[in-house]
C-alpha cells in the first residue's frame, strides 16, 4: 500500500493517493504524505482525538464516539488511548500527559482526527421487470474523513476518507448486531488509517467487547440506566439491569483476547478494593503487553479476584 515518490513529477512527489473499494461496498481514498513511509515502523500506539458528527445532537455524538472507540480498541489489537480517555484536552501537550499518565510513549504515537458529514442524493429505482417505471429514492451517503498527525508535529502526514451509503434515519447497527453505513465507513476508514500508518498495529484478531459505564455517573443506578441507555441501546432490559445494579463499571459482552484470562461472557469486572477510572481500553492495552491486570469478577452472584500477574 506504500506509494514510492521518487522519479515523480514535482506536483505529484508532495502527496500519493489511492481510491479502494471496501468489502462492505464503500469506497475509501488513501493519501500519504512524504514522511509517512519511514515513520510507520516506529509506531507504537494511536490516538483517537475526540471526533465531530455533522448530524444529530449530544447523544448521537457521544454513542458514536463509543462506538469508533471500540472500533479503534479493535483495529490496533488494544494498543490505543481512545478520546474518553484525554480528560484534560485534545492539544499536543495535554495528550503527551494523558500518554504517560498511561504508560504509553508519545514519541511514538500518531494521532487520529476524525470527522463523520453526511449528504443526500435521489436515485433512480430499478426494476426487475424491463419498461416498468420505478421512482427515486433517497440515499444517505456517509464520508468518514481521517487526518493523521505524528504527536508533537503540526504536519499532516496522511488522511483516509471512505463513503458508504445506507437508507435515512437508519440506526448505526441494527438488531442483529450487523453494522450500517455509518460504522462502516469510520470502520473501513479507521482500518486503512491504520494498516497504513501505523501496519504494525493491525489486528485481524476477534476484539473483546466491553460494556463500559463513565465513572462520573458510576455511584448512582439512576444515572448509570440513563448513561447506557445512550451510550448501548442494543443492550438487552437483562444486560442494562445486570451492569445498572452491580458495583462494577463493565460487562463482558464478548471475551475475545480476555477468554486467556479467564473472563467470560456476562461477566462483570471491576478492580480488588474500590472504584476506578480506568477505561475499558486500558484493560485491553494491558493484555496486549502481555501483562495480566488484578480484577474483580462478579459472575452468577459470586465474586472472584484474579490476581496480577
Amino acid at each position: 500500500m506504500w506509494f514510492r515518490m521518487t522519479g515523480r513529477a514535482p506536483e505529484l512527489a508532495f502527496a500519493s493517493a489511492l481510491a479502494l473499494a471496501c468489502a462492505a461496498g464503500c469506497t475509501s481514498t488513501v493519501e500519504v504524505r512524504p514522511g509517512a513511509e519511514s515513520l510507520a515502523p516506529t509506531v507504537a500506539s494511536v490516538v483517537g482525538l475526540p471526533l465531530s458528527i455533522g448530524w444529530g445532537g449530544d447523544g448521537e455524538l457521544r454513542r458514536i464516539q463509543r462506538r469508533a472507540s471500540d472500533s479503534l480498541i479493535a483495529a490496533t489489537g488494544g494498543r490505543a488511548v481512545i478520546a474518553e480517555e484525554l480528560l484534560t484536552g485534545e492539544d499536543d501537550p495535554a495528550v503527551a500527559g494523558a500518554l504517560k499518565s498511561l504508560g504509553e510513549d508519545p514519541k511514538h504515537a500518531l494521532t487520529f482526527a476524525i470527522n463523520v458529514g453526511m449528504g443526500g442524493r435521489m436515485q433512480n429505482g430499478v426494476s426487475a421487470i424491463p419498461g416498468f417505471i420505478v421512482g427515486k429514492r433517497l440515499v444517505v451517503d456517509y464520508h468518514a474523513h481521517i487526518d493523521v498527525r505524528q504527536l508533537g508535529s503540526r504536519e499532516i502526514i496522511g488522511s483516509v476518507e471512505t463513503i458508504a451509503s445506507g437508507t435515512p434515519n437508519e440506526p448505526e447497527v441494527g438488531p442483529d448486531g450487523e453494522k450500517h453505513a455509518v460504522m462502516e465507513a469510520i470502520d473501513a476508514a479507521l482500518e486503512k488509517a491504520i494498516a497504513t500508518f501505523a501496519p504494525r498495529l493491525a489486528s485481524n484478531a476477534p476484539g473483546s467487547t466491553i460494556v463500559e459505564v463513565p465513572p462520573e455517573v458510576a455511584a448512582s443506578v439512576t444515572r448509570r440506566l440513563t448513561a447506557l441507555g445512550t451510550l448501548y441501546p442494543e443492550l438487552s432490559l437483562d444486560e442494562m439491569q445486570a451492569l445498572a445494579q452491580s458495583r462494577e463499571r463493565f460487562l463482558v459482552l464478548d471475551a475475545g483476547a480476555l477468554a486467556a484470562l479467564g473472563i467470560a461472557r456476562g461477566d462483570l469486572l471491576g478492580v480488588p478494593g474500590g472504584a476506578t477510572a480506568a477505561s475499558r481500553a486500558a484493560l485491553a492495552r494491558a493484555v496486549a503487553h502481555g501483562l495480566k491486570p488484578a480484577l474483580a469478577v462478579e459472575r452468577g452472584g459470586q465474586r472472584y479476584i484474579l490476581a496480577a500477574r
